[in-house]
């Protein structure tokens, strides 16, 4: 029986519980969250549920009642607790994979530290950025081979940049094979917003810059309701794609190519990313130092704007 765990279960947190109870392999499920309210959600959606269709699940109250060697655990938490978590972790647990949310840290420093723990413990870690694992973003990698990307633009209406904009970050770096952020410009709204969570902040406006030779633009606009749309502007075609309504446009030198498609939802990606990891060690999600280096660019810029930054260290509240 493979012993995982998910730290951290907010309304995220009860998402990738649903999901991983439907991974096919052996497992036995610890959930770790110091609420009670969350525990006692947990409680509920046990006691709701149908027992042949649940796998062994403990929910406790502390991280030092898990077991001491755990196959995969999900840190769900704020971003302004997770570098304590995994420091908790790695002092009395032996982890073989590590699932993190984003925003990964508000502190830049906290990337380092968590780097060393991770390397010092011979941990996998992974960033759940999850768009490379979307059906409709493999394909176009696969079919899009042999065509440079040039130019990447995410637009909508009023979302936040500072919580959402890595995760587009992210699928360029996917769809070009490259990391480095870098000429990263930016046109932020002169006031900062309030985020939904009570204590973080979030940003409008626009970030530009390149990942390799790929040029990208993501855009919030302030006061419009405008769904997020999404263009990949390759050599030989261009690509419109519409999560919203699960559509997608490939106009090149022939006919226009109209497809649906569906987003998955969090419950149903986890157990797969779960099944993943526990039988070939990899998975679909964003290496640490990948991912990394996204937040670290990211965070820098949004310090700056709504943050602390100085020489050495950069700050920002985001959830």
């Amino acid at each position: 029986m493979y012993q995982v765990a998910i730290i951290g279960v907010g309304q995220l947190g009860r998402r990738h519980l649903q999901g991983l109870i439907k991974s096919n392999q052996p497992i036995v499920v610890h959930i770790v969250d110091p609420f009670e309210a969350s525990r006692r959600a947990v409680e509920d959606f046990i006691a709701s549920s149908a027992p042949d269709l649940l796998p062994a699940i403990f929910v406790h109250d502390s991280i030092d009642k898990l077991p001491r060697n755990l196959e995969l655990v999900v840190v769900a938490t704020t971003a302004n607790q997770r570098l304590e978590v995994i420091e908790k972790l790695t002092r009395f647990i032996q982890v073989r994979h590590l699932i993190l949310e984003k925003f990964l840290f508000n502190d830049s420093d906290h990337y380092a530290q968590a780097a060393a723990l991770i390397a010092k413990h011979g941990i996998t870690a992974w960033v759940n950025t999850p768009r490379r694992h979307f059906g409709v973003y493999r394909d176009m990698l696969t079919r899009s081979r042999g065509d440079r990307l040039l130019q990447f633009t995410v637009d909508g209406g009023e979302w936040g940049l500072c919580c959402n904009s890595v995760h587009f970050i992210d699928l360029v770096q996917f769809l070009t094979g490259e990391t480095e952020l870098f000429s990263l410009q930016t046109h932020f709204d002169d006031d900062v917003m309030e985020s939904k969570r009570s204590g973080y902040v979030e940003l409008t406006g626009e970030i530009s810059g390149q990942v390799g030779s790929t040029r990208f633009t993501v855009r919030s606009v302030r006061g419009s309701s405008k769904p997020i749309s999404i263009a990949l502007h390759y050599e030989k075609k261009t690509v419109f794609i519409a999560e919203s309504t699960g559509m997608l446009w490939e106009i090149g030198e022939g006919p226009v190519v109209t497809e649906s498609f569906r987003i998955p939802y969090q419950s149903e990606m986890t157990g797969i990313i779960a099944d993943q990891l526990l039988t070939t060690s990899g998975c679909d999600l964003t290496p640490y130092a990948d991912s990394a280096a996204a937040h670290l660019s990211l965070l820098r810029i949004f310090s700056k704007a709504a943050g602390t930054m100085t020489a050495t260290r950069a700050w920002c509240e985001i959830t």
